[in-house]
């Protein structure tokens, strides 16, 4: 009876171990299998990760390639940095192209002035940037004239002239402007103007501003053609846009 208690403990301890060198093996085959497979996959379409590798191998493989399968800790960590390194710059850049690019340039942050262009029947309309943030414009205003006395005393829209204008990008504190063109009364018996209603370029609202001491005298009833025309903005005289 004891021989057969000693034997049975034998076999329970050879069976023990041997379940142990059988989990061993296991783990051993599956890191071999990982590395083996991983390894193929780099090789074959530039570093791709096998059904075994981590996400962050997948990562390294893709942004260049890590080591051969093995050592998926330290190459796993590498491939992260770099893939993370490379998606960051790219948006980086993307911010930095649209910060630079001017909105549109808003009624609200601009001021009017006017000032003579030193040409009869001609006026020179200035638009400054007042706002914070560089702004653009491209096109043609919408200028109404105005009596002494603001909105109640409308006068003629103006008409647009056939002149091409440039795109102008207005840094805070820079001006553009525009030329206003207008056929004199010769009657006698015309209207005087002293205000514009301005609309910018691609804006919807508009602002009333004073001829600054000059004056516009158009036929009091309009005739078959305009008499009052508006080039677009980027009209340069001097320094600006």
């Amino acid at each position: 009876m004891r021989v057969k208690k000693i034997s049975a403990l034998a076999v329970i301890v050879a069976a023990a171990g041997l379940s142990l060198t059988a989990c061993g093996g296991s783990d051993g085959s599956s890191t071999a299998a990982q590395g083996s497979t991983s390894a193929s996959a780099s090789s074959s379409t530039g570093g791709q990760g096998a059904a075994g590798a981590s996400s962050s191998g997948t990562s390294g493989g893709t942004s260049g390639g890590t080591g051969t399968g093995t050592g998926t800790g330290t190459g796993g960590s590498t491939g992260t940095g770099a893939g993370t390194s490379g998606g960051t710059g790219k948006k980086a850049a993307a911010r930095t192209g649209t910060a630079t690019s001017g909105a549109p340039c808003k009624t609200a942050h601009l001021g009017f002035s006017a000032a003579s262009a030193g040409v009869e029947n001609e006026i020179v309309v200035n638009l400054k940037n007042t706002g914070s943030a560089t702004c653009s414009m491209h096109g043609f205003p919408g200028v109404q004239l105005l009596g002494a006395d603001g909105l109640g005393d409308k006068g003629p829209d103006a008409a647009r002239t056939d002149t091409t204008g440039p795109a102008v990008t207005i840094a805070p504190g820079e001006e553009t402007r525009f030329l206003l063109h207008y056929i004199p009364d010769t009657s006698g018996s015309g209207k005087t103007y002293t205000k514009l209603a301005v609309t910018p370029p691609n804006e919807t609202v508009f602002d009333v501003m004073d001829l600054d001491g000059l004056n516009i005298t158009v036929p009091a009833t309009a005739g078959n053609a305009p008499d009052v025309y508006v080039d677009p903005v980027g009209y340069h005289t001097g320094t600006g846009k």
